[in-house]
């Protein structure tokens, strides 16, 4: 699977593209307003137009911003550019940066600069999605430090590699009004977590009490994340637990099986590597769960090698 799609649809709100000759829409709150350019217009066209975004006289009406492309794929985020324009967006409860198909950047590639800058002048976020989080090209460290958003409610991060810097920042977020939290962790190949530890506290439920949903997608390490909830105190009030587009196999499978898995009544597995056999064995474990277990794969051999393989990775 690749993201081939521009997104449609945002917080709940149709997404449209601003240009210059965008005419005054007729309620800008019920827009999500995606800036965004390509490799043919510059690496001043995003910034020229969210300065013109920001220069109407219904900016300050704008709840909802979309970040595409910005520049040349894993160029960073220009935040000294678009951190003193904020200051026009007032009403912005939601924010997506990175919304780029795998044409204008694959998501490894994808540079958020300094993301910190630009949510410390966006405190009030209701709805914050990330696409990127990998540094893998040049294999830096990140420097975020952990942003102040007390209204959190929903947090997505899709990412090829979801590196440890990254993660520790955003799962130290104060936001005790957060209910879904959705992480792809991605493969260590592009800068994942390539053990459970930073997970730790998530798990143990010391993190976002008001936590409903909880997705850890899109990981190489899916079954050692089945086997860790089996003992997770999280689960004790998560309803819909989501581990799908990753590398499950019956082993996770059956850990799952063999869980006391709390509240939940949603269990999301598509994209996986798990036999007819073990999802029989899961769903009799747990009658009272709606289980969803579309999309199984097969695995890849080569030179008598067995590859299993995240459904997004670079």
């Amino acid at each position: 699977m690749t993201i081939d799609t521009p997104t449609s649809t945002f917080a709940g709100l149709p997404v449209e593209h601003y240009s210059s000759d965008t005419t005054a829409p007729a309620d800008p709150a019920a827009v999500a307003w995606k800036v965004a350019t390509d490799w043919r217009r510059g690496d001043d066209a995003f910034v020229d137009d969210l300065l013109s975004l920001a220069g109407q006289p219904w900016a300050g009406q704008i709840t909802t911003l979309v970040f595409g492309c910005w520049t040349e794929a894993s160029d960073p985020l220009p935040a000294d550019k678009v951190v003193p324009l904020l200051a026009a967006f007032p009403a912005v409860r939601h924010l997506f940066v990175g919304d780029m198909t795998f044409e204008e950047s694959e998501i490894s590639w994808i540079d958020w600069g300094d993301l910190g800058a630009v949510l410390a002048v966006i405190p009030k976020l209701e709805t914050l999605q990330l696409r990127g989080g990998s540094t893998s090209i040049v294999n830096d460290p990140v420097s975020f430090a952990t942003p102040t958003l007390p209204r959190l409610r929903s947090l997505t991060v899709e990412s090829g590699g979801l590196q440890q810097g990254y993660l520790d920042a955003l799962l130290a977020i104060d936001a005790p009004d957060l209910t879904d939290l959705e992480l792809w962790l991605g493969v260590d190949n592009y800068g994942a977590i390539t053990d459970l530890d930073p997970l730790t506290g998530l798990l143990a439920g010391d993190r976002f009490p008001a936590m409903t949903r909880l997705g850890l997608r899109n990981s190489d390490l899916a079954d050692r994340i089945a086997a860790a909830l089996q003992q997770a105190p999280v689960l004790l009030r998560i309803t819909a637990l989501d581990l799908s587009n990753g590398t499950l196999t019956d082993t996770g499978a059956d850990a799952l099986a063999a869980a006391d898995l709390g509240a939940v009544r949603s269990l999301i597995l598509d994209h996986h590597f798990v036999s007819d056999e073990a999802l029989t064995r899961l769903r009799a474990a747990h009658p009272q769960i709606e289980i969803s277990a579309a999309d199984r794969q097969e695995p890849e051999t080569y030179n008598d090698e067995v590859y299993l393989y995240t459904a997004v990775s670079e």
